[in-house]
């Protein structure tokens, strides 16, 4: 069984026994509602597990319902970019070029993962592109947020800007990822990705000769 085939089947293992651990807690509300009343479902084992791997910010916003299924999976996406990059220490030009065209075989990653780091490189370079131009630290907040996990409070203070736009900036950061990523279509892309141009103010930096 290879590295990626035992990782998946513990992932299974542990969405079932967080479903059973979720449905047994269902069953107790359900017979405890005969006698208070109406419960709120507990939720199915992969909405435990996504709430259990995301901590704040990302839970913080799950419980607000500021973002959703597809935020998340966005998320996951990046987390799964940034896991398979690290730990091979740097991208060589030549694997990236295997990754850019979509070739297995010889790609080090499946093609799961291949096309995470495929999307993540190019997302990082349009919001890497804008720290330059105009000081926009997009990047900064979704890197603050999907990966070191700092609490928003945190991250606004590194960024220093308020609370209210550093939450509008993670919520924006993630959803122009999925919209970069396809993972919307149609309008619904076209909105997120312009929403999160507007964020910050996009001053051009200044500049010395």
């Amino acid at each position: 069984m290879s590295r990626s085939q035992a990782t998946f089947a513990k992932m299974q293992r542990e969405i079932r026994k967080a479903e059973a651990v979720a449905h047994e807690a269902n069953l107790k509300k359900l017979r405890a509602q005969e006698i208070t009343g109406p419960v709120q479902d507990s939720g199915t084992g992969q909405t435990i597990l996504k709430l259990q791997r995301h901590q704040p910010p990302l839970r913080t916003l799950v419980e607000a319902k500021k973002i959703g299924a597809v935020e998340l999976a966005a998320a996951d996406q990046i987390a799964q970019a940034v896991t398979a990059v690290c730990s091979r220490g740097h991208l060589a030009a030549a694997m990236l070029e295997r990754v850019a065209h979509g070739r297995q075989g010889d790609n080090p990653w499946p093609a799961e993962i291949a096309l995470a780091v495929r999307n993540y490189q190019h997302w990082q370079n349009h919001w890497s592109d804008e720290w330059k131009r105009t000081r926009n630290p997009m990047m900064q907040v979704v890197w603050s947020a999907v990966i070191d996990e700092h609490p928003i409070s945190v991250i606004a203070n590194d960024i220093g800007y308020g609370r209210t736009r550093t939450s509008r900036a993670i919520i924006c950061g993630i959803r122009h990822y999925a919209a970069w990523a396809n993972m919307v279509v149609g309008i619904q892309r076209a909105a997120w990705i312009a929403a999160a141009q507007q964020v910050f103010n996009r001053t051009a930096a200044a500049t010395t000769n």
